[in-house]
């Protein structure tokens, strides 16, 4: 699954989903980067927020992040005015290595607990703990519900939570990041299997567009 860019720039949003600002930034490692002010944040900036690297509209991709020092000013003799940087931390990434994600787009039908209506969402990344979700629609977190990935062989019902909501760029859009609620093992190996393979054929095509 593709993480963060080398360097680019990136919205905050807060973990309400609320959008903060639009910053540059360079990552310094896998789970570290720092950020780049474009001016003075305010003095109630948050500890911890969603950090989404510019893409397109459909590229939900977001990290939660840390503050790891005090955001600090800076003056290069180089820069004719300062800039505010701050280095900031993430355990979203190693979350997904070890679950192992991959990006997908498919429908799904999902029945809420306790309501008798589906809904239609679309699944846009899956892996063994979990997966995320955008609708028209909002959901709350905590939400449990059952749906049937007809992607995957053999189809069987699955029961997930909804995590968290996380940030989009289209507005009237919801994401969701939602986990697994006791996933047989038997399940869970088609899923890995599906995971899998979706990547092989994914990176395959990667490289076979870079060397046409």
């Amino acid at each position: 699954m593709n993480s963060i860019p080398k360097s680019g720039s990136a919205s905050l949003y807060n973990l309400d989903c609320t959008y903060l600002e639009d910053v540059r930034f360079f990552r310094e490692d896998l789970e570290t980067i720092t950020i780049i002010f474009p001016e003075k944040p305010p003095e109630n900036f948050p500890g911890r927020f969603f950090f989404m690297p510019e893409g397109r509209t459909y590229d939900y991709r977001a990290f939660i992040f840390t503050l790891s020092e005090q955001i600090h000013i800076n003056q290069p003799a180089s820069e004719a005015a300062p800039f505010y940087i701050a280095r900031a931390v993430t355990n979203d990434i190693p979350e997904q290595r070890k679950n192992y994600r991959v990006y997908v787009t498919f429908q799904a039908a999902i029945l809420p607990e306790g309501q008798k209506k589906e809904s239609f969402v679309t699944i846009k990344d899956i892996g063994t703990g979990g997966f995320q979700f955008v609708s028209k629609q909002k959901f709350e977190t905590d939400t449990a519900f059952t749906t049937i990935f007809t992607s995957i062989k053999a189809p069987e019902c699955i029961t997930a939570r909804i995590q968290k909501q996380r940030p989009v760029r289209e507005k009237g859009v919801y994401s969701y990041g939602c986990q697994f609620v006791n996933l047989p093992p038997k399940l869970e190996m088609l899923i890995r299997n599906f995971v899998f393979q979706t990547e092989t054929l994914q990176a395959k095509a990667k490289r076979e567009k870079e060397n046409a």
